[in-house]
Parts: structure tokens; C-alpha cells; sequence
């Protein structure tokens, strides 16, 4: 490749000597002695670049065919296996997920719980721990007769929140269809004895009409 004076590009097609050549097409500029020219090679480039292409088909033709259509997608739709979106939030609409998908599992505020926390759908097992102390809602199963009205017992308490002073506990199943409950203090100044509810598997009904403990 010829560049000539005038800033064109023209093909060598014979160098005649080693001071004289023929271009194709013929000069177009003006004719100018001692003017500054280039010769570039580029014999060469048109094979590098084949080689270069045929690599490229080689290693990953099989890769590139196999996209399909997905390789004209600039977002791949949730239809052809993508997320059908270029952020978190959009993949996340994309994919159908409700905001659940950016929780987490745990007892923290704005958490998603888990089976057993807390003793829902599970067991909370409270074993040689002083069940006066105020604890999170939930059910709550203690092992032996510490703090218990009898023997072992699940507990029930209600969460405070910030204004009430008090928190209930309810102990069901702790011995023969009895049933007990109690309040704690906020601040743990104060915790009333169990009290003991009666129904009518623990109570008789006398012939004025009053109930009796059996």
C-alpha cells in the first residue's frame, strides 16, 4: 500500500526498480518532488486475520450456535432462561419474587422467621433457665420443676411492645389437664404467683349452681 503525498491510498502493483513503482489507480494529487510518502505491507494481514477467525469458529462456534436466539437478546427474558431485567429489583419482578427474597432468616425485626423460632412449628426448649425473665412472644417448653407450678409445662407469653407494663404467661399440660397462668412486670419488680384455671375437668357444680374445685 502506497500513501502518497496527496494523503491517498493506492495499491502498489509493480515495483519496476528500486527506485521506481506503478500504482493503482493512477496519482491523483499534483505532481511534487521530494514529498514525504509510506509504503505499508499488508500481504500478510489478510491470512493473520483468517487465522485469527478460523481460532475464534474453532473454540467457540459451537459455544456461539448453541445461544440461538438468546444471542440477539441484549435482556434475556425470563422466557429464555434469563432474569428479564439489568438490576436486582427487575430481576427479582422478573423472576415473580415478592419481597421475602430480600429478607433474613432470623428473630431480628423485618426478619423472616424460621421453623422452630420462637416455638412455633417447633420445639423451644428452656431447660435450667429462669423462666421468671420476660421473654418474646412465643411457646416455650421448660424441663423440670424449676419456677414450674408443676413439673414440666409450655409456656405461652405475650410480647410487652413498647407501652404495656405487663406480660402474661400461660402454662398449659403441665399435669393432669391443669392450667396456670401469671403476669411479669416490665421492669421485673413485681411477678404474681400461678393461678390456677378451672374448667370442668377440675371443678364440680354443686345443686345451688356454684362451681367447686374437685
Amino acid at each position: 500500500m502506497f500513501a502518497g503525498p496527496d494523503n491517498g491510498i493506492y495499491q502498489v502493483i509493480n515495483p519496476s526498480s528500486d527506485t521506481a513503482i506503478s500504482i493503482s489507480p493512477p496519482y491523483r494529487g499534483a505532481t511534487a518532488a521530494g514529498a514525504a510518502y509510506g509504503i505499508v505491507p499488508v500481504n500478510g494481514y489478510p491470512k493473520a486475520l483468517a487465522d485469527a477467525v478460523n481460532l475464534m469458529v474453532q473454540q467457540w462456534g459451537a459455544t456461539l450456535t448453541g445461544l440461538g436466539s438468546v444471542s440477539t437478546e441484549n435482556i434475556v427474558p425470563v422466557s429464555k432462561g434469563g432474569t428479564g431485567g439489568t438490576t436486582q429489583a427487575a430481576a427479582r419482578t422478573g423472576l415473580g419474587l415478592g419481597n421475602a427474597a430480600t429478607r433474613t432468616v432470623g428473630t431480628a425485626a423485618t426478619n423472616l422467621m424460621e421453623v422452630g423460632a420462637g416455638g412455633w412449628l417447633g420445639k423451644s426448649i428452656v431447660d435450667n433457665v429462669n423462666i421468671d425473665n420476660a421473654r418474646p412472644t412465643g411457646f416455650y417448653s421448660h424441663a423440670g420443676a424449676l419456677n414450674a407450678p408443676y413439673g414440666s409445662l409450655s409456656m405461652l407469653s405475650s410480647d410487652w411492645g413498647e407501652s404495656p407494663v405487663w406480660q402474661s404467661q400461660l402454662a398449659l399440660g403441665v399435669s393432669a389437664n391443669k392450667a396456670y397462668f401469671r403476669s411479669i412486670r416490665k421492669d421485673f419488680a413485681a411477678l404474681t404467683p400461678w393461678a390456677e384455671l378451672y374448667h370442668t375437668g377440675n371443678t364440680t357444680r354443686a345443686a345451688d349452681g356454684t362451681l367447686k374445685a374437685i
